[in-house]
């Protein structure tokens, strides 16, 4: 079984309701796709899943 991390998202109210809109309008949970819009960002910056996580230096 896939452990998963629980990330929260602030987003103003406006987006949020457009969000919740779409999601019921199309079908998907919130949640789902938020994970998945996240793995697509990093996939397409090159950011691949074998890359262990990296520390911002100042």
């Amino acid at each position: 079984m896939t452990q998963t991390v629980r990330v929260q998202v602030l987003m103003p109210p406006e987006d949020a309701g457009r969000f919740e809109a779409f999601c019921e309008a199309r079908g998907h949970k919130k949640s789902t796709l938020i994970a998945r819009l996240i793995r697509d960002h990093l996939d397409r910056e090159g950011y691949g899943r074998d890359t262990s996580p990296r520390r911002r230096t100042a």
